[in-house]
């Protein structure tokens, strides 16, 4: 079986990036999810455990109008986790090793091969 991927030819892992702010980000996002499902999910909570005074029809309403907000805020927050630890994982993942994309010999550009004066087929004299 052939490998998934071949690191760059003279790689090694000492001239690798140290982790950095990214390494920090990415294990506090478990605790921010949490935090976050937590925090609005609280309001909702709350708002139903209250004793309320007035019809019926109000308190359903403003308990309407809580979960709403508290929703919104929850998918707002949410997208900005989901970002910050999408950055933060592409930013491992740049200061990881080099791979090997392509590999086709290019000429090299030292010792480039004398250049033929034939013209291209679609020249025109």
């Amino acid at each position: 079986m052939l490998p998934l991927f071949k690191k760059l030819p003279g790689y090694t892992s000492r001239g690798k990036s140290t982790p950095g702010l990214e390494r920090k980000v990415l294990r506090a996002m478990p605790y921010a999810f949490l935090t976050i499902i937590f925090l609005c999910g609280l309001p909702s909570v709350m708002v139903r455990w209250m004793e309320w005074q007035g019809s019926e029809r109000s308190v359903d309403a403003f308990i309407g109008r809580v979960d709403m907000m508290a929703l919104g805020v929850f998918f707002t927050l949410f997208n900005v986790a989901v970002m910050v630890t999408i950055g933060a994982i592409l930013i491992t993942l740049m200061k990881g090793p080099g791979y090997v994309a392509d590999g086709y010999k290019l000429i090299d550009s030292e010792s480039p091969e004398k250049l033929i004066d034939k013209p291209w087929i679609g020249d025109r004299k």
